[in-house]
């Protein structure tokens, strides 16, 4: 408070003794008799330079304690923001509930694109039973999404998040009236009842799922985190907790963290996290006592655990603080970087087939040297004007597997299965979004764009499926890598090639809703340019439309790539490995998507979106000419929000 008993100090002593005189009489006193006036003992004026210089001062220290008083409030809220704590506010309620209950309904048309089979003799996206090809799927789900919050003091906190009936397909668990294989009645003249079996064969996914559990406890240092809890990271290429209403999925991590108050360093206050994430525990021994279910599991070889150590280092505005720099003429600069080591010495991978349900023993020859690594670096940063919004993020992975491999029948008995090493593998990996936005008509449209890329690899098919094989698994009819003019496939284990280098943008990064949602489920190995429009059409009813163009990096991964037979590499051919009669073509399509949205601010929201696909060539199966379909999405959704 130096600057406040300054400015305080030189309002002092700007201030007449005559009327800090009058102001310290005793309130309805009669003014004191003034003498006779005497110029000669009257003191000069003070000097007009004196005065000014003394005004000068005390705005300064007025403009100098405020600076200082919002630079503190900034700091403040924006590590509330961060670390997830809370400003006082209203009584501590115990338990707070929140999450929604949505319904959607989904309908799919030619994503098959009427291509017929690919080179390894899958479709591109499920076609109907009834049909080889083409035609339209339909279908509609539902989720109870709970997401308590337990106030144990003002200072600690237990969190949670539970799935009820989470995407399950509206008319199943479908009674047995209208049940064929045991339906007493052929014809279903009642009702139907809805059924929930332990075991139900028609159900992937359990009725009730807890996801997500752990614990926030404000210290007088930072913020200790601990559990299993959502992971999110700048744009969300990288890491995204999935947290939209209209989401499937999200990244969910067992992480022990804490996250420290701003610390001052020479590119302004930061906020850092370090992070130790629990990936892999490997093989587990049941309770030696009273075995499976009962007392506590633990952890049966060290040499397995895959761990992750990693650190957020943030410089982050909450939106009350964008809100306000933006109010008062000033842009909001925000930035940071997320650097993750992943590591992993041994793996025992029949232990994930069998698990505690077979029988584990041949530890020994089971045993796999990893020896794996990664260094994962995302570097994130935000601008945000009047008019203006400008973020960006990029992401790069360099690491190693030492020992890859398959399980392929043996050649003496084919219901056996061997491992078949396919020898060391690198990463290389890379990819990154910039978008830009401006208010064409402030709190009406906004107009932008966005430019996103992802590293590619030469390898058969995008890699979105990297365990997809040919073949049944018999000793007739063994696992083969897919050839080229695959759309899907490992990107490593081709002869000559001991490298990943496709970046896979995370699932829950949403682009558009036919190609990279839908067909091929997430962004790589391609670039994209997205022009969208945000109108605001009236309060809680917004469209949002954009046109995505896609062309993929390698044209050799491309269902439209064709090779032939195997040769020696070249001098200077990285995959002369193959000889080709075509190396397929790069563009993938166009698409058009809109959207309407309609949120009612007491808990409701609906929604519904249109997108169109054209197909270019790079998605001709075979680079045979034909005529592609286009393919079409219509949805629609219901919600409440609690």
């Amino acid at each position: 408070m130096s600057r406040l008993h300054a400015a305080f100090l030189a309002a002092l002593l700007s201030t007449p003794a005559a009327a800090l005189a009058q102001a310290a009489a005793p309130a309805g006193a009669a003014p004191a008799q003034q003498p006779p006036k005497d110029d000669s003992a009257q003191p000069a004026d003070v000097d007009p330079k004196t005065k000014a210089a003394i005004q000068r001062a005390v705005e300064k220290a007025k403009d100098d304690l405020r600076d200082e008083i919002k630079a503190e409030m900034q700091v403040a809220q924006s590590s509330a923001e961060f670390m997830g704590t809370v400003a006082e506010g209203p009584k501590l309620q115990f338990l707070e509930l929140n999450g929604y209950f949505r319904v959607r309904g989904q309908l799919m048309d030619n994503w098959d694109l009427r291509a017929g089979s690919d080179a390894a003799g899958f479709h591109y996206f499920p076609v109907p039973l009834q049909r080889g090809d083409g035609g339209t799927l339909a279908s509609s789900n539902m989720r109870l999404r709970i997401e308590p919050t337990m106030n144990v003091s003002e200072h600690v906190r237990v969190r949670a998040q539970i799935d009820v009936l989470d995407n399950y397909v509206l008319g199943s668990s479908t009674s047995e009236l209208f049940d064929s294989a045991h339906s007493p009645y052929p014809v279903p003249f009642y009702g139907s009842t809805r059924r929930l079996l332990q075991n139900d064969p028609t159900a992937d996914r359990p009725a009730i799922s807890p996801k997500r559990a752990w614990a926030e406890i404000q210290t007088p240092v930072g913020l200790l985190s601990f559990g299993r809890m959502p992971n999110s990271w700048g744009m969300g290429i990288l890491a995204n907790a999935g947290a939209g209403l209209d989401d499937d999925y999200g990244d969910t991590v067992d992480r022990l963290q804490f996250a420290l108050p701003p610390l001052e360093t020479p590119i302004g206050k930061l906020t850092l996290v370090p992070i130790l994430d629990f990936d892999a525990e490997g093989v587990l021994n049941k309770d030696p006592h009273f075995g499976l279910g009962v007392g506590q599991p633990f952890d049966a070889e060290p040499g397995d655990d895959a761990r992750t150590y990693a650190i957020k280092i943030a410089r982050l505005d909450t939106d009350d603080e964008i809100r306000r720099k933006v109010d008062a003429g000033e842009k909001s600069v925000n930035y940071g970087a997320y650097y993750n080591y992943r590591t992993q010495r041994w793996t025992y991978p029949a232990w994930e087939k069998v698990g505690y349900a077979g029988s584990y023993t041949d530890t020994a020859n089971d045993a796999v040297k990893r020896s794996s690594y990664a260094h994962v670096l995302d570097l994130w940063t935000r601008v945000v004007t009047g008019r203006w919004k400008v973020e960006a993020e990029a992401v790069g992975i360099y690491g190693n597997i030492g020992e890859t491999f398959l399980f392929v029948p043996s050649t003496t008995d084919s219901t056996i299965l061997t491992r078949q090493s396919l020898g060391k593998v690198i990463l290389r990996q890379w990819g990154g979004v910039l978008s830009t936005h401006f208010q064409a008509l402030p709190n009406k449209v906004t107009l932008g764009g966005q430019l996103g890329i992802a590293s590619g690899d030469s390898a058969p098919g995008f890699g979105n499926i990297p365990d997809r094989m040919t073949g049944t698994g018999t000793a007739d009819d063994p696992f083969q890598l897919p050839p080229y003019g695959s759309i899907e496939g490992p990107q490593y284990g081709q002869p000559g090639d001991g490298a990943i280098r496709n970046y896979r943008f995370n699932p829950a990064y949403r682009v558009d809703l036919v190609l990279w949602k839908g067909i091929l489920g997430q962004v790589t190995d391609a670039w994209y340019l997205r022009p969208d429009i945000k109108w605001d059409i009236l309060p809680g009813l917004v469209f949002d439309g954009a046109l995505i163009y896609s062309q993929a990096i390698y044209s050799q991964s491309t269902p439209s790539a064709i090779a032939t037979s195997l040769v020696a590499p070249a001098p200077g051919e990285t995959d002369g490995r193959y000889t080709y009669t075509s190396r397929g073509k790069k563009p993938l399509g166009f698409e058009a998507d809109g959207r309407l949205t309609l949120n009612t601010g007491d808990g409701f929201a609906a929604w519904g979106e249109v997108g169109v696909f054209q197909p270019l060539a790079g998605m001709d199966n075979g680079g045979t000419g034909a005529s592609l379909s286009r393919g079409w999405a219509l949805n629609f959704g219901l919600a409440a929000k609690f």
